[in-house]
C-alpha cells in the first residue's frame, strides 16, 4: 500500500516546504507530487521559457527540482497535474485609456492567462489588454488549448487530481505530497495513510495523517488553512527545520543530513 507523505505550510508563502519535501524524497526514496500549483510569468520568466523549450507545458518549478532526485519518476505533468499561469496588467493600456494604473492594478494585479488541467490548457480572454512577455500557446505547444471563459468546476479539479495520483502511486510506496500554499489539503481526495508535515520557519510539526485529515474534516472552511487546524490538533512531535546557508546549491544528501530529525519522526510514523 503506497503511504503519502504530506507537507503543507504554515505560512501563506515561504514556509520552506519544498526544502523539507527534498529532505522527505532523498531520505525516504520517495517520488514528489504537487497537486495544484501556479506562477507569474514575469517573476518565473526563465522557468516559463524553459516548460516552453524542454516541457510543452506550464509546470511547477518545485516539481521539476524534486523530481530531479528520483531515479526512476513520472512525467512532470502527471506529478504536477493542476497549474496556473498569472500575469501584471499592462501599464500602456491604462495610458492610452486614461484609466489609473493604481485602479487597474487593484482589479487586475493576479491576471489569469490560463489553467491547465493535465494536458488539456483554458485559455482566458483580455490579452490584447494584458502585457504577456512569452505567447501561452508557445508554452503550451503539448497541450491541447481551449478558449474559456470561467475556471475549472472543482469536481473537474478533482478527477485530475484523482487521476493523476493513481499514476504517480506505482512508482514508489511513499509518495510525498506538497499541498499549495497554506491549504490544509491540496484536494478533498489525499489519502489518509501516512504523515502529514505542517513546516513554519524553523519548525516542523508531525501529524498521524488519518487524524489530520479527520480534523481538516471536521473545520467549518471550504478549504482550511493550516493556522486552523494546529490550533485544535496536537502534533505527534515537533522537530527543528534549522536555516539552510546557500540552499540552492546543496545537493539533496545534504539537505536530509540537516534534515533528519525530520526523516526520522516522518518514517517512525510510516
Amino acid at each position: 500500500m503506497t503511504s503519502v507523505v504530506l507537507v503543507a505550510g504554515l505560512l501563506e508563502s515561504d514556509s520552506g516546504k519544498t526544502v523539507a519535501a527534498t529532505a522527505l524524497v532523498a531520505g525516504l526514496d520517495a517520488v514528489p507530487f504537487k497537486p495544484r500549483s501556479g506562477f507569474n510569468v514575469w517573476e518565473h520568466y526563465d522557468h516559463a521559457v524553459r516548460c516552453a523549450r524542454e516541457f510543452g507545458a506550464p509546470v511547477s518549478l518545485d516539481v521539476v527540482r524534486l523530481l530531479g532526485i528520483v531515479d526512476d519518476g513520472p512525467d512532470p505533468l502527471t506529478a504536477n497535474p493542476v497549474h496556473r499561469v498569472w500575469t501584471y496588467p499592462d501599464p500602456g493600456y491604462a495610458l492610452s485609456e486614461e484609466v489609473s494604473l493604481r485602479f487597474l492594478s487593484s482589479r487586475t494585479e493576479s491576471h489569469v492567462l490560463l489553467d491547465r488541467l493535465g494536458e488539456e490548457v483554458r485559455l482566458y480572454p483580455g490579452l490584447e489588454s494584458k502585457f504577456v512577455p512569452l505567447d501561452p500557446g508557445e508554452m503550451c505547444s503539448r497541450c491541447e488549448i481551449v478558449e474559456a471563459d470561467e475556471s475549472p468546476d472543482p469536481s473537474e479539479v478533482e478527477r485530475v487530481v484523482d487521476s493523476a495520483f493513481g499514476g504517480v502511486r506505482g512508482f514508489s510506496d511513499v509518495v510525498v505530497v506538497e499541498s499549495l500554499n497554506n491549504l490544509a489539503l491540496p484536494w478533498e481526495g489525499c489519502p489518509s495513510e501516512g504523515v502529514a508535515v505542517v513546516v513554519g520557519p524553523g519548525r516542523g510539526l508531525v501529524y498521524d495523517l488519518g487524524e489530520y485529515v479527520r480534523a481538516v474534516s471536521a473545520l467549518p472552511e471550504v478549504e482550511p488553512v493550516t493556522v486552523d487546524l494546529v490550533d485544535v490538533l496536537e502534533p505527534e512531535e515537533v522537530v527543528d527545520l534549522p536555516v539552510l546557508e546557500g540552499v540552492e546549491g546543496l545537493g539533496p544528501s545534504d539537505v536530509v543530513e540537516a534534515y533528519s530529525d525530520l526523516v526520522r519522526a516522518v518514517s517512525e510514523l510510516l
